[in-house]
């Protein structure tokens, strides 16, 4: 294609020298337009002219204006940029860095960012500063509030922050990122990311910039320019796990629950199982919430008080009664501890088997109830167990199973379907300050009378009654094998595939020698090699039909 654009002339370029030339400081926006476009023409003339000259890959010229008064320095490139920099005197001992670039850095704007440095009003700093700095004042909040800032939140934020840190470039200086610099970052981060990753960590941007405009920005906040849905628009809305099972499946998970190879495990999960309690509450459990030692009757979770966070998800006291297989396990529990003792932590309940100077680990329940449980125990969408709560779905699967068997039977009963519902969530936990705003001031009937712990016992006994009947009724039957099982059986059948396809390769080569040369190396088009397809069954089906191919 003829390329149209008109060449440059040499009155063109000595008009431009000319304006350049001209052009004296203090600059308007009118101003750096006059210089930027005569940059070009001059740039790309001397370029046209070193060429005829046989001078081959000329750079192109970068020209700089000064504000002596403003301490500043306009870099003007050839591609229409204009970068600004502070220019202090040698004199003032204080180091030239780079303020930004238009459109993101107005040259008002970077006026005012070196008269603060002047001042002695901004610190500039990297990336890897501001992040260390940001992860010591979570420490320091946690020092200081540990019941405000628990440990699990501390770790939880610095994991985020460590996962950001491969986004950025940590030498890269804080003041010179724009919106636009953290657009491209989170546009990665939605590429490579989880969705609900995705949206955490946009979050931990906004908490990291927020933290260090003031002291380190002059109070810009880029992060703050960036919509507010920038992420949840590009990405699906994470939803709650929609796992749930059966009455048949829970009975059975109770039975293979005995064969734990620790009383922790195989108590505190089953504790979950009666109560509906969340994984979280379950290592909280301590034997000073007891209301007696040796016949346990209740169980009070601490509400929040200012400076102190309360331990269920509302922040509200909650009193569970103890039904009397709950009294069973928490008393096995006892007795563990005082044979175990001084060789065990006294403060919680229920122990890490490995570990037992520790509290039970919230993860570990999940893992139980998903190896114990039979292999098709789960139902409904299975794909959503990928989704929010993916971390503790099966617990959340053992939460969803007592409010459905509680509110069945209920009504079986004889009770209203809004009085099961009220009830089963009463018992859950489930309050919302819509229900009775005036409630927590003014009915006092649970410390009178303790009304709703006995209405709460009531549903739990139904509960447990329900559970211990079918697990009765399974004790002569032959029980479905749980997903541990199942899964160990896969990883032997795979082993076996894995080994015949490698046998079938060696015997399809003329000699020995040929075999590790075969699999070491990139297989077609795949980017993989022979050796990485064998190990997964997409892979196997690969080199199987090559192998089919190659014989006929």
């Amino acid at each position: 294609m003829k390329n149209t654009k008109k060449p440059i002339t040499k009155a063109e370029y000595i008009k431009a020298k000319a304006v350049w030339k001209e052009t004296k400081a203090p600059f308007s926006m009118l101003y750096i337009k006059k210089c930027v476009t005569a940059i070009q023409i001059i740039s790309n003339f001397e370029r046209k002219v070193a060429l005829k000259q046989g001078i081959k890959n000329k750079p192109l010229v970068r020209l700089s204006k000064y504000e002596q008064q403003h301490n500043l320095r306009l870099v003007f490139t050839p591609k229409g940029k204009v970068i600004f920099y502070s220019n202090f005197p040698k004199k003032l001992e204080i180091r030239n860095v780079k303020l930004g670039e238009l459109p993101e850095l107005t040259i008002a704007k970077a006026r005012e960012l070196t008269q603060t440095i002047l001042e002695g009003r901004t610190i500039f700093a990297d990336l890897n500063t501001i992040f260390k700095e940001y992860e010591q004042n979570l420490t320091n909040r946690h020092l200081l509030a540990p019941t405000k800032f628990a440990a699990g939140s501390l770790r939880t934020y610095k994991c985020r922050v460590k996962k950001l840190k491969q986004y950025f470039n940590m030498k890269t200086r804080f003041q010179s990122i724009t919106a636009g610099d953290l657009e491209r970052i989170i546009d990665k981060i939605i590429a490579s990311e989880s969705n609900n990753q995705a949206i955490e960590l946009f979050a931990q941007i906004r908490r990291i910039w927020k933290f260090a405009k003031n002291k380190f920005n002059n109070g810009r906040n880029p992060a703050a320019d960036i919509d507010d849905y920038y992420v949840s628009d590009r990405v699906d809305t994470p939803r709650p796990c929609q796992a749930y099972t059966d009455l048949d499946s829970i009975a059975e998970l109770w039975i293979n629950l005995a064969t734990t190879p620790c009383i922790h495990q195989k108590n505190a999960a089953r504790f979950m199982i009666l109560t509906g309690l969340r994984p979280i509450n379950i290592p909280q459990m301590k034997w000073s919430w007891l209301n007696s030692i040796t016949f346990p009757t209740l169980i009070t979770f601490p509400s929040s008080i200012v400076g102190v966070r309360g331990e269920m998800k509302n922040q509200k006291e909650y009193r569970l009664p103890l039904t009397k297989m709950m009294r069973t396990i928490i008393l096995e529990q006892r007795a563990w501890m005082e044979s175990a003792r001084p060789n065990c932590n006294q403060e919680f309940i229920f122990l890490q088997p490995r570990d037992p100077m520790k509290q039970f680990s919230k993860r570990s329940l999940d893992k139980i109830i998903k190896d114990y449980s039979p292999f098709d125990a789960v139902k409904g969408d299975i794909e959503q167990i990928v989704m929010k709560g993916s971390a503790g779905a099966f617990c959340t699967m053992c939460r969803s199973f007592f409010k459905s068997n509680t509110k069945e039977l209920l009504v079986s009963n004889g009770y209203h379907f809004k009085h099961a519902e009220d009830l089963t969530r009463l018992a859950l936990h489930h309050l919302r300050k819509s229900d009775d705003p005036n409630g927590l001031n003014y009915d006092k009937s649970e410390e009178l009378y303790g009304t709703s712990t006995k209405l709460k016992f009531n549903v739990f006994k139904l509960h447990e009654v329900s559970i211990l009947k079918r697990v009765h009724e399974f004790q002569s039957l032959e029980l479905r094998p749980t997903a541990f099982q199942v899964n160990q059986q896969k990883i032997i059948k795979d082993k076996e595939h894995k080994k015949a396809l490698r046998e079938r390769i060696k015997a399809s080569l003329v000699h020995k020698g040929a075999y590790i040369q075969f699999i070491n190396q990139p297989f077609g088009d795949t980017g993989k090699s022979v050796k990485e397809l064998i190990l997964t069954k997409d892979g196997r089906t690969v080199i199987e039909s090559y192998l089919d191919d190659i014989a006929v």
